[in-house]
């Protein structure tokens, strides 16, 4: 103000008129003589203004704007914007500001609302923070929330440690705990607990998706691990359809995976390849049939799933001549024998 000074005692409600831009300050209790105005004003001379109506006023409380605090009678609390802390009696530790923010707490503390109408239906809740319009607007009895984002849970009336952060985030979620939803509309329509959305648009299935209570974790699309690069295609396959990406290496004590098996080669129909013709296959190609050169591992790499079923079917293959050349040698053994009695046959009758 361009003259004089205003000086006004720890609680006082105040209703400050346009004129006070132009060095002119009025004090004085609303319509509904809800407001005790009590402070002291000096513009060329001292003035005392004490409203009608309402109770008590806590210590150490500020409260601006129409029924700001209208039967507060705790310590500690700062409402700024008209009906903004209007219903609380004992709640403490609490800063409410904007039109309607925490309008109806009564008896929780430890709050921060910053918004229009946030925080408006909590009456008995603690220790939460919500910040844009309507955030939180239906919690009741809720603990420890925290909703940044216009509508930020804007249903949830008695969830717990729920951390909300986006426009729209965790809207319809009604009673839920202990969930993290992080992005513009994140969790929207998720009405359970434990849960982990990060996404930027309102989805079932979010870029990341978890589950505290399972220790579950879902990435839905293509992962990278020290590279940010996903090729379509390696030596001229497809992998479009690979999900993870990984510059380095990779340790693990065990990997499993689930691919067709060579048992076909059990099969009675199955045309075992003579071993002439691995070996004139083997001088003309350098390598087994249905085995991958060296080049072509080089160039393409190669897949687990498909090499063990590749190597296993060689396997087999090695059983199969095994048998067969036993067999073989079965067979020799005995005519071996039979020679073997003829000759002494013969020499005996010699």
């Amino acid at each position: 103000m361009k003259h004089g000074y205003l000086q006004l005692k720890r609680n006082a409600f105040l209703f400050l008129a346009a004129s006070a831009l132009l060095g002119e300050v009025s004090a004085q209790s609303d319509s509904l003589r809800s407001a005790r105005t009590e402070g002291t004003q000096s513009i060329n001379g001292t003035v005392t203004y004490d409203g009608t109506g309402a109770g008590t006023v806590g210590n150490y409380g500020t409260f601006l704007g129409y029924n700001a605090g209208q039967v507060n009678t705790a310590s500690d609390n700062s409402f700024f914007g008209a009906y903004s802390g209007a219903l609380n009696t004992t709640g403490y530790y609490n800063v409410f500001i904007g039109r309607s923010a925490g309008k109806n707490n009564t008896t929780g503390n430890q709050q921060v609302f910053l918004g229009v109408s946030a925080g408006y239906s909590s009456t008995t809740g603690t220790w939460n923070t919500f910040i844009g319009s309507a955030a939180g607007f239906s919690n009741t009895s809720g603990v420890g929330n925290t909703h940044i984002g216009n509508v930020s849970g804007y249903n949830n009336s008695t969830g717990q440690n729920n951390t909300f952060v986006g426009n729209g985030s965790g809207f319809n979620n009604i009673s839920g705990s202990s969930n993290v939803f992080l992005g513009n509309r994140a969790g929207k329509d998720e009405l359970g607990s434990n849960k982990l959305y990060i996404s930027n648009s309102e989805t079932s299935n979010p870029l990341i998706y978890g589950d505290f209570s399972s220790s579950r974790l879902v990435l839905n699309g293509k992962v990278g691990i020290s590279t940010s690069t996903f090729p379509a295609t390696i030596g001229g396959v497809d992998i479009n359809a690979y999900q993870l990406f990984v510059k380095g290496g990779i340790l693990s004590d065990e990997v499993r995976v689930r691919t067709g098996w060579a048992d076909y080669v059990f099969d009675e129909n199955y045309s075992l390849k003579s071993l002439s013709y691995l070996e004139d296959y083997i001088l003309r190609n350098g390598h087994l049939p249905n085995v991958p050169s060296a080049k072509e591992v080089e160039k393409q790499g190669l897949s687990l799933g498909e090499i063990a079923k590749v190597q296993q079917e060689k396997i087999e293959e090695l059983t199969l001549y095994l048998i067969k050349q036993n067999k073989q040698l079965e067979e020799q053994g005995r005519q071996i024998t039979e020679l073997t009695k003829t000759v002494n046959v013969l020499v005996i009758k010699k």
